[in-house]
């Protein structure tokens, strides 16, 4: 099956001059960064509402999940190994599908990355009300936005190492949360308690599909969110000393660790926990912790989730700029958002991301109930919409560089074209469904008008955009 690229595919976009970012990331950090953009609160927090809408049939979903994000991820490293490019992405989509998809989809990018970091710092002040009930969710929300705006105006290498310690931290934590479950299974941990039977809570409670598909499909927007925030490493190509070599081995390594770390620990809590017993308000590696009884461990837990939801918004407000910055270059944003300070840093760009989390705060302290649930699914929908075109661009840009540049096409994912569409039907698959779960309508609803209202601010902004790239 091949893609025929439209003539006017093969002319490359304008790009305009302007002062090189610092290539500073190294295939640790990138690795790193890329765990930080990807674990967020959508294994720690909404990983729970998945399961309580699917019960133990999520662990088949979360599998597919990790091949579909193995897939994505993939198709974004080939295109930017080929072209490492500080636009990632839009770069591509500018040239072999035109302006108005790049203007669509880097701006629904931005608003993504927005309700991204809002959900993170949502998901990070309620894990502090643990601690501290009685103080409002919207004043953590504020403190801790205002700790990562700041940490985001560093220089690439001093962020790198911010980001890099922040992903460890929950990384190994995760490691240390299935190795300290496995221990007590095996009555090493001191104190423990787990069930004689670890598979008892899959076929009890309703069994293996106790909503059936029905209830089941609809989760998987939730768990096809927990695998959001790839697109960091396309971001940070142009950041990087080797990208090709870099981004391999980055590739490889955030496959390994994530498929090992969340199918791992989505088994153990399922074993501990009756999906039943799943909240929206606290976290299900929490929930898990404490059935165990080992001393402390939830505590703990909880400070290192903190950390790891922090990590995953500081990775977000990264990519959330960058890509401002490219939207700049290509003609598609105000220029001075395409403007770095002597360090190489878009800090116009971070003022204006930085802006919109004044909206989280809001939205914190007028629904503190249902900030977080109403932020996920609205952030999971324009995510998944973002998979989709970087998929899409795939399908066009495969072709283009085959013809035009086939020695850039050094790294390939298999399959090609059916590896690609695959993903997308699990991806539409998932925005059509996601509705019929309960509590998810109002954030379909959200993420699709956000859509639809930058289409129709495209057609509006066309004459003079198309105007202006032509000078």
């Amino acid at each position: 099956m091949g893609i025929k690229t439209p003539s006017r595919q093969a002319r490359p976009a304008k790009t305009r001059h302007h002062q090189a970012f610092q290539k500073d990331l190294t295939s640790g950090t990138l690795t790193l960064l890329t765990l930080g953009g990807i674990m967020g609160s959508g294994l720690f927090m909404a990983s729970g509402l998945a399961m309580r809408h699917a019960g133990p049939s999520a662990l088949l979903l979360f599998a597919v999940g990790a091949l579909a994000m193995y897939l994505e991820i993939s198709a974004l490293a080939e295109m930017s190994i080929a072209t490492p490019t500080p636009g990632s992405f839009l770069v591509y989509t500018q040239q072999v599908l035109g302006p108005g998809w790049t203007f669509v989809s880097g701006w629904i990018f931005w608003f993504s990355s927005v309700l991204t970091m809002s959900s993170e710092v949502t998901a990070a002040a309620l894990f502090t009300r643990l601690w501290f009930p009685g103080i409002s969710l919207w004043i953590w929300s504020l403190a801790y936005s205002i700790v990562i705006v700041a940490v985001n105006f560093i220089s690439v290498r001093g962020f790198g190492t911010i980001e890099g310690i922040m992903a460890g931290v929950k990384t190994l934590a995760v490691l240390a949360f299935i190795g300290a479950i496995l221990l007590a299974y095996f009555h090493i941990t001191p104190h423990a308690a787990v069930p004689v039977n670890p598979l008892h809570n899959f076929t009890a409670y309703g069994g293996w599909l106790p909503n059936g598909w029905y209830g089941a499909l609809p989760a998987m927007l939730l768990i096809l969110f927990s695998y959001a925030g790839t697109g960091v490493i396309g971001l940070a190509a142009a950041e990087t000393k080797n990208p090709g070599r870099t981004i391999r081995s980055a590739i490889r390594n955030t496959v390994t660790l994530i498929a090992v770390m969340y199918l791992g620990s989505i088994f153990l809590i399922l074993s501990l926990v009756p999906w039943t017993h799943m909240s929206s308000h606290i976290s299900p590696f929490i929930l898990a912790l404490r059935a165990t009884h080992i001393p402390y461990a939830g505590l703990i837990m909880n400070l290192v989730l903190l950390f790891a939801v922090l990590s995953t918004m500081n990775a977000a407000l990264y990519s959330n700029v960058r890509v401002l910055y490219g939207l700049a270059h290509a003609g598609h944003a105000p220029r001075t958002l395409g403007r770095l300070n002597k360090k190489g840093l878009p800090t116009h760009a971070i003022w204006m991301s930085s802006g919109l989390l004044a909206l989280t705060i809001i939205l914190a302290y007028l629904l503190p109930s249902k900030a977080y649930a109403y932020l996920v699914t609205a952030t999971g929908f324009q995510a998944m919409f973002i998979w989709l075109m970087v998929l899409l661009t795939h399908l066009y840009y495969r072709p283009y560089l085959a013809k035009h540049h086939p020695e850039k096409l050094t790294y390939k994912l298999w399959g090609f074209p059916y590896t690609t569409i695959f993903v997308m039907v699990i991806v539409v698959g998932a925005l059509l469904v996601s509705p019929l779960a309960k509590g998810e309508l109002y954030g379909a609803i959200v993420g699709f008008a956000g859509i639809v209202i930058t289409w129709l601010i495209w057609m509006m902004a066309k004459p003079y955009i198309l105007a202006h790239a032509s000078k």
